[in-house]
């Protein structure tokens, strides 16, 4: 008990001393989030507690004033946002703030023991005890000082000058610092207007929390979590990390199709966080036409995995992150095994709750996932792992390994026999799974078998303790065995019992960085991968990374062995993992069974090289785009993936909060043919009233049921359609 009550007390004390940033005075629209990687804003308040990496933007007519870690001020005017980049321990790296668009005021305590550094997308200004005002729009950046001076320079630092009090300086992007100017007087009397704060009230007004979207951890454009219409690039992070306990909920009503049907949909959405701890639950009940409430997603223990919002510890990124729950576009390494895979691409019809973990020392790092915690307690399972370790300087190797415990569970098997759906005469009961003559009695306790009215099952005349001498099909009696084979359904495809059904691949990869400015960065690496069931073997070199500001970019020049897929585990690899197909000409098999992934790379006959670009950006969280494209060729043989996404914040056009599109098709031979592998969808957000959005969200997938090569009819082509009311409180 003691121990408890220690450990207790030493926790709250590391809380309650951690250095943060306080917050002085609210006046309007004010909000904050955890980081840059985080997508959901919530509204600021005076009691809220802000850290490093904490992001702040205030809307029109609005203000907010901050007290920063060395006593120094700030503070952000109408329509400026502000990143805090190191404000813990001042005195040992020095102050550091980011402002990312608007104008912002400063004002500086004498700096004796550490430096003081503000800095925009185009410009920086060290600070020397300082009164003065930073203005950024588009690709400018202003300064003009007060009291005191300050160097203003490029991100490089290579042209540097120094503005002095009464004076005033700009910098446009890849250009040099204007000569200081005196300031005018107009400009003069604006500092006037933003004096040292003071114990006036504050008009602090609460708004509630939209869901902008941001670039994730990967660099890459993100899509919309389907489980809670929120983008998808880290959802722990939702909910801050404030010192203090944080609550929050929200309600979702209107209609989704599952299945092809329409189901009404009622989800209750509570959220919880405490420092780094945070979690969610989605609790969601669909009701059909009749009003039964739909019983697949409650009736079996595992369920209860599914109603895992996100159980969090931590951010990407921190010594140590935790998280279970969905899983969007999670990146592996640089990828070549692993990229943009998803376990939400079928929600709702199907609902997957996996984990990401990550580890991070100055030594190495270590990072995780697993799928699906349903699947891993029935035989199932898909994971990963990579560690990386620098070997010499910046030099970095990292190891990385996927396995797939049993490709075939991807299939659906609503009674858990393991017997699919598609090939399960009974699918609802496990008893069950064959009906030779389609009679809708299963063979197991059918009289009449082949249908033909005439008594031919003697093992349940025997088990049911009836008379033998009840057989009266000739064609049974004369021969049973030959008769079975003529006439009776095999026995059904079992994925338990299955053989080749489990996936591997191994990955290395080395990576250096060539430049490494504040707003200019290349990387360039090397990867090689290979899956030892097939022998298929691929290498990306050379490869490089570069951001550029807001704007990311990489190419590869990529060289694949034969029975070789780049990016395997992909955006559509649940979609993918297990298929149906018709038996080729000669096969001895007369009906549609399942095949694996792993089973078409054998299709891949021959060697492919090619090439592979990619670029996204973030334009002030107002327009996010991305796109990639790869191109393997030799003789005949094509393999192409395209991926693109638009998502829009359009605060210009009235009401509406939300508006992207998405497509993707992966690892096909022709691009824009229905496949597997191909996902496309939009979504749309409308403002009902603050804190009430109506969300339309449409995905289409498809699935080649019949196994003949070709998407056609309406059951291989699933349309998940919702039209719900999101409301927030």
């Amino acid at each position: 008990m003691r121990l408890t009550v220690l450990c207790l007390t030493l926790f709250w004390t590391l809380l309650l001393h951690a250095e943060n940033v306080q917050v002085k005075f609210i006046l309007g629209e004010v909000r904050y989030k955890e980081s840059a990687q985080v997508e959901s804003w919530l509204p600021l308040s005076m009691s809220t507690s802000l850290q490093e990496k904490n992001v702040l933007r205030t809307g029109s007519k609005s203000l907010c004033e901050l007290q920063l870690t060395d006593g120094s001020y700030t503070k952000l005017l109408e329509n400026s946002m502000l990143e805090l980049r190191n404000t813990n321990q001042p005195q040992e790296r020095g102050l550091e703030i980011f402002a990312a668009l608007g104008t912002f005021y400063f004002k500086v305590k004498s700096i004796l023991s550490h430096s003081f550094t503000v800095s925009s997308p185009v410009a920086v200004a060290a600070i020397r005890g300082t009164e003065f005002i930073l203005i950024h729009q588009g690709n400018r950046t202003e300064v003009l000082v007060k009291s005191g001076e300050l160097d203003f320079s490029d991100p490089d630092k290579r042209n540097l000058i120094r503005v002095r009090s009464g004076q005033k300086s700009s910098l446009v992007m890849g250009q040099i610092p204007s000569d200081p100017v005196p300031m005018g007087e107009n400009e003069l009397k604006a500092f006037d207007k933003l004096q040292e704060p003071s114990d006036r009230p504050t008009p602090e007004r609460t708004v509630e929390p939209d869901n902008s979207l941001q670039i994730g951890e990967t660099g890459q454009p993100q899509t919309t979590d389907p489980r809670l219409d929120v983008p998808v690039t880290d959802r722990p992070a939702d909910m801050g990390s404030s010192d203090r306990p944080a609550f929050r909920a929200g309600i979702a009503i209107g209609a989704v199709t599952i299945d092809n049907q329409i189901y009404n949909h009622i989800g209750f959405r509570p959220e919880f966080s405490l420092g780094k701890l945070g979690v969610a639950l989605d609790l969601s009940f669909y009701i059909d036409k009749d009003g039964n409430i739909r019983k697949d997603n409650w009736d079996s223990f595992r369920d209860i995995f599914e109603k895992i919002y996100y159980v969090r510890w931590g951010l990407p990124g921190d010594p140590l992150y935790i998280k279970v729950g969905a899983i969007d576009n999670y990146r592996l390494g640089f990828g070549l095994l692993m990229n943009h895979y998803s376990n939400t691409i079928e929600y709702p019809n199907v609902i997957r709750t996996g984990m990401e973990l990550g580890i991070q020392t100055p030594k190495f790092g270590i990072q995780g996932m697993l799928n699906n915690f349903s699947e891993f307690t029935d035989g199932g399972g898909l994971s990963a792992g990579r560690i990386t370790y620098p070997v010499w300087g910046n030099l970095q190797v990292g190891a990385s390994m996927v396995f797939d415990r049993n490709q075939y569970k991807s299939l659906k098997d609503r009674d858990g026999d393991g017997v699919p759906d598609y090939l399960d005469a009974f699918p609802d009961d496990k008893r069950y799974a064959v009906d030779s003559d389609g009679d809708g009695i299963p063979d197991e306790i059918d009289y009449d078998r082949d249908g033909n009215g005439f008594t031919d099952n003697k093992e349940y005349l025997i088990a049911t303790g009836l008379d033998t001498n009840l057989l009266n099909d000739q064609a049974y009696l004369a021969d049973p065995e030959q008769w079975k084979r003529d006439n009776l359904a095999p026995e059904p495809f079992n994925v338990n019992r299955a053989k080749n059904k489990s996936q591997i691949g191994f990955a290395l990869d080395i990576s250096y960085p060539l430049l490494t400015y504040e707003y200019l960065k290349l990387i360039t690496y090397a990867q090689w991968a290979k899956y030892p069931y097939s022998g298929g073997w691929g290498i990306t070199a050379p490869g490089f990374l570069a951001k550029f500001a807001f704007i990311n970019l990489y190419a590869e020049y990529r060289i694949f062995g034969a029975r070789f897929l780049p990016e395997y585990f992909n955006t559509t690899y649940e979609l993918e993992r297990a298929v149906f197909v018709i038996p080729a000409a000669g096969d001895s098999s007369r009906f549609i069974e399942p095949r694996t992934k792993r089973e078409t790379l054998s299709k891949i006959n021959e060697d492919l090289k090619g090439y592979m670009v990619g670029a996204d950006f973030n334009l002030f969280d107002f327009m996010i785009f991305g796109a990639e494209y790869q191109n393997m060729t030799r003789s005949a043989l094509k393999i192409r993936t395209l991926r693109g996404s638009l998502d829009l914040n359009p605060r210009f056009i009235p009401k509406i909060n939300k508006a992207g599109a998405y497509y993707y098709q992966n690892n096909a031979r022709e691009i824009f043919k229905k496949s597997e592998g191909t996902v496309l969808g939009y979504r749309l957000g409308y403002e009902i009233s603050p804190g009430a959005t109506l969300l339309f969200d449409f995905r289409q997938i498809y699935r080649d049921l019949n196994g003949d090569g070709k998407i056609s009819g309406r059951d291989e082509t699933t349309r998940i359609t919702s039209i719900q009311t999101v409301i927030r409180f």
